[in-house]
């Protein structure tokens, strides 16, 4: 069996994703193969999904940002301006004629074309990019484009979300929708270790760096307090006796099981491996962005993690890690060991798949 997998070119989360979900697969159907499509994240792929092959073309679905890491909707307007066009001769190239169905993570064109060549085809997301830009002000798309996105999602035959997902989406695509566990790799035990006697915190950006001066700025404040010790990429510009360098052939979320306290964006990767993990987070948000602001909710209310204000992780780290290391984050630990969350969501959707694809 053979499945074309189109992998959006914004976040790092469907890499991961669509990573669990192959090697679930396989597990199931040795023979299976898969074809990736992505551009972006053609280096992600190559390191970590087996057994595929790789198509480097973009998926279309972009935007953009300001220096702060707010949603710029201007840019994102000029950038969509000509969508359909692009749209039009994007899907003009595409041919599929020689797999047996498609998984779209989450690209809208892929169910357009999986119907024209009369293929079954799967949604994976936990937010839809209609959602998304449908939230943000003034909206910088034309309804032409958004009716798009609308009429080709409802050519899938199951979109897959996991928890967390906002409700108006649920509702949206309620015909469609099909509620599942957390997404997840496998949880290597060995890689959950004591903290020993420093408080270990590790700091996660974005694939493309979205937050990167404002984590530079919190780590110039807490770099040479002895009571942490910290983990971050090698490309932050900064040296200490108790900062641990982490390189760019790793994945951070390697590190999850390792630390005490994650702080990083409020991505759904990010918080489902923590999740995972059993470890608890402090998440910053981007100002503007629907999709984190969605997610601190989310947390807040699950008591799994807690928020910080970019203002506060700016200027005043240290004062304030003093005071959630003693009073919020027992409870938050305490949460965290407790819960009882589900994390097979990607043997569930390849056990369903699998299944629908035998009728």
């Amino acid at each position: 069996m053979k499945a074309k997998i189109y992998i959006t070119d914004e976040g790092f989360g469907p890499v991961v994703r669509q990573s669990a979900i192959v090697e679930a697969m396989l597990a199931l159907q040795p023979d299976f193969e898969t074809i990736i499509q992505t551009n972006r994240h053609a280096e992600e792929v190559e390191r970590s999904i087996k057994h595929k092959a790789l198509v480097n073309k973009h998926n279309l679905i972009t935007w953009r940002k300001t220096d702060e890491g707010f949603p710029d909707v201007d840019g994102i307007k000029s950038d969509f301006s000509d969508y359909l066009t692009r749209s039009d001769e994007w899907m003009k190239g595409e041919d599929i004629a020689d797999v047996d169905f498609v998984i779209s993570d989450f690209v809208y064109e892929a169910f357009y074309v999986a119907q024209k060549y009369k293929k079954p085809a799967f949604g994976i997301a936990h937010f839809t990019w209609d959602w998304f830009f449908s939230k943000l002000y003034p909206l910088p798309l034309k309804q032409q484009v958004l009716n798009r996105f609308f009429e080709y999602a409802e050519l899938s035959d199951v979109l897959y979300f996991p928890p967390f997902t906002p409700q108006e989406i649920l509702k949206y695509y309620n015909k469609k929708a099909k509620q599942v566990p957390f997404i997840i790799r496998k949880i290597n035990a060995e890689n959950i270790v004591s903290s020993g006697t420093k408080i270990k915190i590790l700091f996660i950006d974005s694939g493309s760096g979205v937050l990167k001066t404002t984590i530079q700025k919190a780590l110039m404040q807490i770099k040479d307090l002895k009571e942490y010790e910290i983990y971050i990429s090698e490309t932050f510009n900064v040296e200490a006796e108790n900062v641990i360098k982490i390189r760019k052939n790793e994945f951070f979320i390697d590190y999850i099981g390792k630390v005490d306290l994650v702080i990083g964006r409020a991505g759904f990767n990010t918080i489902s491996e923590c999740i995972a993990y059993r470890t608890p987070m402090l998440l910053l948000s981007e100002a503007m962005n629907p999709e984190m602001n969605e997610n601190i909710i989310n947390v807040k209310h699950e008591g799994i993690g807690s928020f910080i204000s970019l203002h506060q992780f700016t200027t005043n780290l240290p004062s304030f890690l003093s005071r959630f290391f003693n009073a919020e984050y027992k409870t938050i630990k305490e949460n965290m060991q407790e819960h009882t969350y589900p994390l097979n969501g990607a043997s569930v959707i390849a056990e369903d798949i699998l299944n629908r694809m035998k009728k």
